[in-house]
């Protein structure tokens, strides 16, 4: 909301709310001082100065429009965590009846759509409706199972080594704000970081972040010519932020809904250069409870990535995307996606550049008779339930009491002859529907 778009257009805007310090905006606002209010449902919704600046006055007589923009998040949010996105459809009741209602967003399903439209009260034939799919040809789609090892990025360590400030701006999005600290420390290490904010290569953005760090990224990854090259982020970096050349996003883990990938992959390649895209996910991320079930079939097509992904946001109104296509065709099936790769015959293909060193590291697992696990495979497993133990602990109540480090090790000295949910019940585990989780998380590593 604080960027500087409206005031280059010279267009008097103004921000409401907690981060509004001075309290003599309000008057200015019922006094019609400026054109675009920008406000969070909590301070347009609850009683007090800014509601009372927003519905009186010469503000409230010439409003144009409501306009909701990030609306998919009407569908994502309200209930506990934020209740007032599910009573934006009373500032229908506070604004003249004349007042237009815009909802925006470049993320939202058929299903969202109708929620969003249910929430808002617009009634669909007095509703029009401007859809596109969110095909962008500039970007390129990059499938990567890994083993989630933070040496696997090293390749994008040595080339922030070698190019310093000429380096790709990069965000690389972490499922969690341990993964996010445990990259960031890596990278710090190897390279060195002073303690000069100004002069510093790589920053880490999420919920907890100082608020002089988090003011030093918003401040300075949009120039062009910062010192600041990469940063590691959660979901709480990238909403509102407008910063056109950023050429790679890398998303450690797989995204838990392909709505959020679409918000943050659509970072990168917005000034129009060629940009790339990139999941690494393993298969505990992509396990029941772990993420949506439209993730898990992105992670694992293969078909094209990019036909996925737009079919994904298809409406009634939208032609279905179909193979040869697509709005702007990709100079060359390289240029598509990991998976049209495989079919590319141009002679000069795209290459990722971690693409050799990962895939060295996966196929390790192929030097092996079928079923039989050597130490890697073995720690390999190990690492997939710990990390599956870590979860039971923060979000399922008490079943981690049922798969204790006991239990860990027994699957793992068993695991060559694992191959059924019952193989794992008959090592003691009494919970069958661990036992599946359990079973994917193997299969992962054999695969």
């Amino acid at each position: 909301m604080l960027n500087q778009v409206l005031e280059k257009l010279l267009i008097k805007s103004v921000v409401v709310g907690e981060i509004q310090k001075d309290k003599g905006v309000g008057q200015k606002i019922s006094e019609g001082h400026f054109s675009i209010v920008f406000s969070s449902p909590e301070a347009a919704l609850t009683s007090g100065m800014w509601r009372k600046s927003l519905t009186s006055g010469v503000f409230h007589d010439r409003v144009k429009a409501v306009v909701i923009d990030e609306a998919h998040c009407i569908t994502e949010w309200g209930g506990e965590f934020r209740k007032e996105y599910d009573r934006l459809n009373e500032l229908r009741s506070v604004f003249p009846e004349k007042t237009a209602f815009v909802a925006l967003t470049a993320t939202a399903t058929q299903t969202m759509r109708d929620e969003i439209m249910k929430k808002l009260q617009m009634i669909r034939n007095d509703t029009c409706t401007v859809s596109l799919l969110p095909d962008r040809p500039n970007v390129i789609y990059h499938m990567q199972k890994s083993n989630k090892k933070k040496e696997e990025l090293n390749w994008l360590l040595n080339e922030l080594k070698t190019n310093g400030k000429s380096f790709k701006k990069t965000i690389v999005y972490c499922r969690n704000i341990m993964s996010c600290a445990d990259l960031y420390e890596h990278f710090c290490n190897e390279i060195e970081q002073g303690n000069d904010l100004e002069k510093r290569m790589v920053a880490m953005f999420h919920r907890s972040t100082a608020d002089t760090n988090k003011t030093h990224v918003l401040s300075q990854f949009p120039s062009y010519d910062t010192n600041l090259r990469v940063i590691f982020a959660t979901i709480a970096f990238g909403m509102g932020v407008d910063i056109p050349d950023i050429e790679r996003v890398i998303h450690w883990g797989a995204p838990r809904g392909l709505e959020q990938y679409s918000q943050e992959s659509g970072r990168a390649g917005r000034d129009g250069r060629e940009s790339v895209l990139c999941v690494y996910y393993s298969g505990y991320d992509i396990a029941k409870n772990r993420c949506k079930e439209s993730v898990r079939d992105f992670c694992t097509t293969t078909k094209c990535l990019r036909m996925q992904l737009t079919s994904h946001f298809k409406l009634d109104d939208i032609a279905s995307p179909s193979s040869g296509t697509r709005s702007s065709q990709p100079t060359s099936l390289c240029r598509c996606c990991s998976n049209c790769k495989v079919n590319c015959e141009c002679g000069n293909c795209f290459s990722f550049h971690d693409e050799n060193s990962s895939n060295d590291l996966l196929s390790r697992e192929d030097d092996f008779l079928l079923g039989q696990f050597c130490g890697f495979l073995n720690e390999a497993v190990r690492e997939n339930l710990l990390d599956f133990y870590e979860f039971l602990v923060e979000e399922q109540e008490g079943r981690h009491l049922l798969f204790n480090s006991s239990m860990i090790e027994t699957v793992v000295e068993n695991a060559d002859f694992i191959f059924s949910e019952d193989d794992i019940v008959s090592l003691g585990l009494i919970d069958h529907n661990l036992a599946g989780d359990i079973l994917e998380l193997i299969a992962e590593v054999k695969d």
